[in-house]
């Protein structure tokens, strides 16, 4: 693990949380030395985090129609922007485990020039991939983003299966009275960053130390992940701090990803429209809140 991420996972977010951007700071206390990123970028890595935990919890425990719409409104609670930017940070986050990783952008920065270096990232994020340790960096990135989709999947899964199951019980045959609302009520979470605070922080560094990198072959990185190690290679060139966040737009978003969770959210709109009875906005709650956008973290993961 980087000793600079390291520093930063046994103190948490450091105090110091300025428009300078957070501090990943060293062990000693010193910030001369330390990795910084835009606070925006934490912050949605962070609601990135928080949404996974809260909609992987539903996991198909249905028992009312208070409970569908409960979990109707923990599955839609993220505005497919700021899960984007959030994903891309995550990853980024995982990526700075790397020594060699670290090693190699502080090696290619020595080599040349170091701005010209943070701005030909953000030019051509691919070129990361030329750096020694991206491989190692994109594996710790590939695997955080796996298992946060794998979380959202299993949940899924059983959530849709529930649909079928509680057709047996009087309450999921009863037509949504209040259906407009409901769906209304959707769209609006849909529409709203997540708001974080110093807590979501702390559980983003908690999830970061529990990322377990299988060793393997390189694998073909997805755009996401490309951007993941750009914006790590940033941080550590000292390229990431706050004032940085505008220069930085470029790595903070990826189309495939933003076609996928928006198509997500029609899909949902569109079932939960034709719904009629509370099991059929189980099924929608199963399948395209949290399976569809499972199928979105795996594929900006680079699994399919």
């Amino acid at each position: 693990m980087s000793r600079k991420l390291a520093a930063t996972l046994a103190l948490a977010v450091c105090a110091a949380v300025l428009t300078a951007g957070v501090c990943l700071a060293d062990a000693d206390g010193r910030y001369g030395d330390a990795v910084a990123m835009p606070r925006e970028v934490v912050a949605a890595a962070s609601a990135f985090c928080n949404y996974v935990e809260h909609a992987a919890a539903v996991k198909g425990r249905i028992t009312s129609g208070a409970a569908v719409a409960a979990g109707l409104k923990a599955g839609a609670a993220y505005e497919p922007g700021q899960f984007e930017e959030g994903m891309i940070g995550y990853a980024a986050l995982a990526a700075l485990r790397s020594d060699r990783f670290i090693a190699g952008v502080d090696h290619a920065a020595r080599r040349g020039d170091r701005h010209y270096l943070a701005e030909r990232l953000v030019a051509d994020p691919y070129f990361v991939l030329q750096i020694d340790g991206a491989e190692e960096a994109a594996q710790a990135a590939r695997a955080a983003l796996r298992q946060q989709g794998d979380a959202l999947a299993e949940a899924g899964g059983r959530t849709k299966q529930a649909a079928y199951d509680v057709q047996k019980q009087a309450w999921s045959k009863v037509k949504v009275a209040d259906h407009a609302q409901r769906l209304a009520g959707v769209k609006s979470l849909s529409a709203r960053p997540l708001e974080v605070s110093a807590g979501d922080d702390t559980r983003l560094i908690e999830a970061v130390l529990r990322v377990r990198a299988p060793a393997g072959s390189a694998q073909a990185n997805s755009p996401v992940v490309v951007h993941a190690l750009a914006l790590a290679a940033e941080a550590e060139l000292g390229a990431a701090r706050g004032g940085d966040l505008a220069s930085l737009r470029p790595l903070l978003s990826d189309a495939s990803s933003h076609r996928c969770l928006r198509m997500s959210k029609l899909n949902l709109y569109q079932c939960m429209a034709v719904a009629g009875p509370e099991y059929e906005d189980v099924f929608c709650l199963g399948q395209h809140e949290l399976l569809d956008t499972a199928q979105c973290v795996a594929q900006a993961s680079g699994g399919r």
